[in-house]
């Protein structure tokens, strides 16, 4: 596994807080050595993932459990969700429906909220014991993320941890156009090119994911956009503030709103993922903000989309946050009646080449071709093409995609080192305190959510938003939150 020099940054300013939010478990407790495949009788797992269906998924998982009951005597059936996760998991989790393992972060399956609910099991414990590989081969800033009041709730999925998010559009409409992506940074930047693309191609502009707007504003949230709370980017002294109330927020609501004026945004991309979903695969999104730049992020949004893409950046810097390290994890849940062989199944696709690139990209011969001993070209439509592979794993194991640098990895280094850090990284919201208060609070935000369609009086309806918020109890999160980051600094 590479060693990466900004891992050494996160794990300095982590471990300073150590005393405040616990840690892991201490290294004599692991075990270098794995146990092989067990005796037992074999365990069939159900995970939750936000992957789409995919045609040739059976085909695949049958190669997948073939492996993986010979490896450890677990086989694993992944419920592909595609855009409506958001909202079946969330069904799933109230409900108490017994499963195993599912995808969890900051903007969708929150997870603070999920561990204030009790949904996700304490994993502290069994890591060190049950999956050491695993254990020791992230950096322990990673598991101190995802550490909450001294639990870990969460396997971090190794990837790209600078945040810079930035739109997301058909190579086909920015040549038609012929403008320079190198100059579109925000909504307005984007005007004349949304005019030629709705002219040409009868595309809108998506707009901005609800959950990533302080991403394009500037602001990292402390727990998720469902809590309101955040800190600006660069904020040394981490006053936490209500996003909803900031200037650069309706700034960005006055620039959806000038797009939905001229008949050039779809801004119900902003909040209805299915339908973004859909219109992104119809090529019918001339832009949309959403995601993060990454190196060689074009070859795989375009496996994704089924089209050539490109990135235009935002105009907000690279920026590591605890939250861009807890974007992508898979959380045990407390329903599980298997959290070992769970464990030691996230640990296989955490450590295992061949676990990562089948679950990634699919059957070797069929779904791609070898270009060289770390590079593929998928073949396209194979049935098994969903370019997601950072929402399963360790990114670091799989193979470069054709179009990407075949150094990815190198440059996704480079580029987490050269991101601007959060004095806060390291920190994890404790939601125990206000948990009733931010249960009120986040219905007001899903009730609010279609502000960024761009269609509502910008004024008025955030001024009723905000009042809400504030009867909604958000005042004593805020304080809360400010409280924990305040002890936060002060341990550092």
């Amino acid at each position: 596994m590479r060693k990466r020099k900004v891992m050494a940054l996160i794990l300095a300013l982590a471990m300073a807080a150590g005393a405040l939010t616990g840690c892991g478990g201490s290294d004599d407790k692991a075990d270098s050595g794995k146990s092989g495949k067990s005796e037992k009788e074999v365990v069939n797992l159900k995970i939750h993932t936000l992957i789409p269906e995919q045609k040739d998924q059976k085909e695949v998982m049958d190669a997948l459990n073939e492996y993986t009951k010979e490896k450890i005597g677990v086989t694993v059936d992944y419920v592909f969700h595609g855009s409506s996760y958001a909202d079946k998991i969330q069904v799933i989790i109230a409900s108490g429906e017994e499963y195993d393992a599912c995808f969890t972060s900051n903007w969708i399956n929150a997870f603070n909220t999920n561990v204030a609910k009790g949904a996700f099991l304490d994993i502290k414990e069994l890591l060190p014991e049950v999956a050491p590989d695993l254990y020791n081969t992230l950096p322990e800033a990673f598991w101190q993320v995802a550490t909450i009041d001294g639990g870990i709730y969460a396997v971090p999925n190794q990837q790209i941890a600078a945040r810079q998010i930035g739109a997301l559009m058909p190579k086909e409409f920015v040549d038609k156009a012929g403008v320079n992506i190198d100059e579109l940074h925000t909504l307005t930047d984007l005007k004349e090119y949304a005019k030629s693309a709705k002219e040409n191609f009868d595309a809108k502009v998506g707009g901005v994911n609800r959950s990533q707007a302080a991403d394009y504003c500037g602001y990292e949230y402390i727990s998720d956009y469902m809590s309101a709370g955040a800190v600006k980017m660069g904020d040394t002294k981490a006053k936490v503030v209500n996003f909803y109330e900031t200037d650069e927020w309706k700034s960005m609501l006055y620039e959806l709103s000038d797009l939905n004026k001229e008949g050039l945004l779809d801004g119900q991309c902003g909040y209805m993922d299915e339908y973004s979903e859909s219109q992104r695969k119809g090529k019918k999104t001339s832009a949309f903000y959403s995601g993060t730049y990454k190196p060689g992020v074009e070859a795989e949004e375009s496996t994704r989309a089924g089209y050539e893409t490109v990135f235009a950046k935002a105009a907000v810097e690279p920026f590591m946050t605890t939250n861009s390290v807890i974007a992508t994890m898979y959380a045990v849940s407390n329903t599980s009646k298997h959290p070992e062989e769970t464990l030691k199944y996230l640990e296989l696709v955490n450590t295992d080449p061949y676990v990562m690139n089948l679950l990634s990209y699919g059957i070797e011969g069929k779904h791609y071709e070898k270009i060289s001993d770390n590079m593929i070209k998928p073949v396209a439509d194979s049935g098994y093409s969903h370019g997601q592979s950072w929402a399963l794993g360790n990114v670091f194991n799989s193979y470069a995609i054709e179009g990407q640098p075949e150094d990815v990895w190198e440059q996704t280094e480079a580029l987490n080192d050269s991101a601007q850090v959060s004095p806060l990284i390291g920190f994890s919201f404790d939601p125990e305190p206000v948990k009733m208060e931010i249960a009120s609070v986040s219905k007001v935000v899903k009730e609010y959510e279609s502000l960024v369609g761009g269609e509502l009086p910008v004024d008025e309806t955030n001024a009723e938003f905000i009042e809400k918020l504030k009867v909604a109890g958000l005042d004593d999160v805020l304080a809360e939150m400010q409280a924990q980051v305040d002890a936060f600094m002060a341990a550092k």
